[in-house]
């Protein structure tokens, strides 16, 4: 995993195992800002590119931040997307970000809180 260690990225494992025990996402990455895939996982048919997901999520993450940075706000959580029937939430996490995409449209509520939780523990540990 990148620049970690080993511990590291055993404990960054621990983060994403409990945040699929906590939701029901059909897709879960851990991205580096540049849109480097650190870890990815999703249902078998959930059918989806995880480099082409991490690098598009990687963009709509630097624009979100060029945008909040552009109006004087601080401090982006994160970048909802959501279609008629499915959602990809993007959050940032020190230096990665959680990216979560689920079918499951009643579930969005549920998942920022997780994903809020989890996020702000790993920039905690990794700025």
């Amino acid at each position: 995993m990148s620049d970690l260690s080993q511990d590291q990225a055993h404990s960054l494992s621990k983060f994403l195992g409990n945040i699929t025990e906590h939701t029901e996402l059909e897709a879960l990455a851990l991205v580096t800002r540049d849109g480097l895939r650190l870890a990815f996982s999703c249902i078998p048919d959930y059918d989806v590119d995880p480099d082409l997901f991490s690098s598009l999520s990687a963009v709509v993450m630097q624009s979100g931040y060029d945008a909040i940075q552009s109006l004087g706000f601080e401090n982006m959580l994160e970048v909802v997307l959501r279609g008629e029937k499915s959602f990809i939430i993007l959050s940032g996490a020190g230096r990665f970000f959680l990216m979560g995409g689920s079918r499951k449209i009643e579930d969005l509520g549920k998942i920022v809180t997780v994903f809020r939780y989890y996020a702000g523990e790993i920039s905690k540990r990794y700025p």
